[in-house]
């Protein structure tokens, strides 16, 4: 009886380590995020309470936590958005590593409607940018409005990049 008993008790615990070990596996799946937008749509994007204004490919999908798409009436009367609105929470606050981006997408600069960029406390232009490396970059911080206004005069806001020392 005693033989019997052990026996079962293994069985169950080796039953249940199976389970276990496929309930991990299923959480270890990926999913990847698709949102199909309208050709020549372009909804704003919110990220975490802010305005998002660079591509949504930018986004590291394994940081976001839910998407919620606003269109119609609802997106035109709350933020005045008639492509809509994407608004995506991320999981946990900080920042996330230069090297963890795509930066495959590039926007053309050097138009009077673009943002005014210093690198290194300098006023430089588009060629400067396009050879900058990820890697040399130690901080980049975007300023909009009143506040690029009011410390840089830019209009279109500033783009202030600091490099690496040594």
């Amino acid at each position: 009886m005693k033989k019997l008993l052990v026996a079962s008790i293994i069985m169950i615990f080796t039953i249940s380590s199976i389970q276990a070990q496929k309930e991990e596996e299923k959480k270890d799946v990926k999913e990847e995020l698709f949102v199909k937008l309208k050709e020549g749509a372009k909804p704003i994007i919110y990220v975490d309470g802010k305005i998002f204004d660079f591509p949504m490919e930018l986004i590291d999908q394994s940081k976001i936590a839910s998407v919620f798409i606003v269109k119609g009436k609802d997106a035109i009367t709350k933020y005045k958005a008639p492509d809509g609105v994407v608004l995506i929470t991320t999981k946990g606050l900080g920042s996330t590593p230069i090297s963890d981006l795509d930066l495959s997408y590039k926007r053309d600069i050097g138009t009077k409607n673009d943002p005014k960029i210093i690198v290194d406390g300098k006023v430089v232009d588009k060629a400067t940018l396009d050879n900058l490396k990820p890697e040399t970059i130690d901080k980049m911080e975007v300023l909009k409005g009143k506040k690029a206004i009011e410390s840089y005069n830019a209009p279109n806001g500033v783009i202030i990049i600091t490099l690496k020392k040594g």
